[in-house]
This record gives C-alpha cells, structure tokens and sequence, in this order.
C-alpha cells in the first residue's frame, strides 16, 4: 500500500513538473512572509517546477498543522527539498536518478557520484546549503531528516509535525 502511495505522488509529480504554473503575486507575497529573508533568498534558487511543488507542499502544510503550530514549520515545508537544485538534473535525469536510488537501496546511496548521487543526497545538501544561508534550525533540521522519520526525534522534529509535513510532501504515513 505504502509503495503505491509513493508511486502514485512521483507520478503525479512528474506529470506537474512538465508545465508548472509560475508562483501568483499573491502567493510569492505570503511565501515572503512566512520565510525569513535568508531562507526566501534560497528559495528563490529554485527552478519554476521545484518552486511549483514546494508552494503545494506548503499550501497543504499549512491546511494540516495544528492551530498552535509555529509558522517555521511551514517554512521547513517549503524548503525542504532545496538540496535537489545542486544536482542540476531536469525531470527525465530526477526520474533515472529516482529509479537508481530505488535499485541501489538507501545503504548504497553513498556510492553513487556525480549529478544523481547528488540527487540521492538532496536531503544532507539542502540542509547545508540552508545552513550556510542563515536559515532557522527547524528549517535545516527538516530538509536534513524529512526522509528518515526514525530521526526526527533527535533532530527536535516532533512526532505529529513531522507527520504533518510528511504527508504534505505525498509521503506515506510512517506509523509508530
């Protein structure tokens, strides 16, 4: 179940990432407000399709998190696959990289160089690139960790967000 959930959410992605919509006025305005000026200039390194997913990652961020939560969670949404803009791979390279990674399994991710290794490793590349910016730690921390639920924990990520922003990137729920 879980594994059809993730195919069904790259599909849907590849499918969006061929003619992304450009960002409203209005929605560059409310991404602006929630981001700190550090984390929105890393933003603004995105290409036209990344900044398309991550504005709906963070739309459906937003309508999850509780009431009390802090904006800085919506800013993790947002941001937290920025480290992919490193691998400089376009939709057909992200797929391929995606099938190698899948083939390879996570324990032979760091093996595999150049543009797809980079890919592989958007997570530890985005959370660098957010740290050398300035970024807040809930933003690293969630670019860091939001593909490894087993240490969310350990990087002050609580449980429900985490989940919450999990599931807004297309991800399964990852249970207890």
């Amino acid at each position: 179940m879980a594994r059809s959930a993730r195919v069904r959410h790259l599909i849907v992605r590849f499918l969006g990432s061929l003619a992304p919509p450009r960002p409203a006025p209005e929605d560059l305005a409310r991404i602006r407000s929630i981001l700190s000026p550090a984390e929105y200039a890393v933003w603004g390194t995105l290409g036209r399709a990344d900044r398309a997913e991550s504005l709906a990652v963070g739309r459906r961020a937003a309508a999850s998190l509780p009431e009390d939560a802090a904006p800085v969670w919506v800013a993790a949404a947002l941001l937290h696959d920025v480290g992919k803009i490193d691998a400089r791979l376009g939709t057909a390279g992200r797929v391929a990289a995606t099938l190698v990674g899948g083939v390879a399994g996570a324990a032979n991710r760091d093996r595999i160089g150049g543009r797809v290794g980079r890919y592989l490793r958007h997570a530890e590349i985005g959370a660098d690139r957010l740290t050398a910016a300035g970024a807040r730690p809930e933003t690293v921390a969630w670019a860091r960790v939001h593909h490894r639920p087993d240490l969310w924990a350990d990087a002050g990520i609580p449980e429900g967000i985490g989940r919450v922003l999990a599931r807004a990137d297309g991800e399964p729920d990852p249970g207890p």
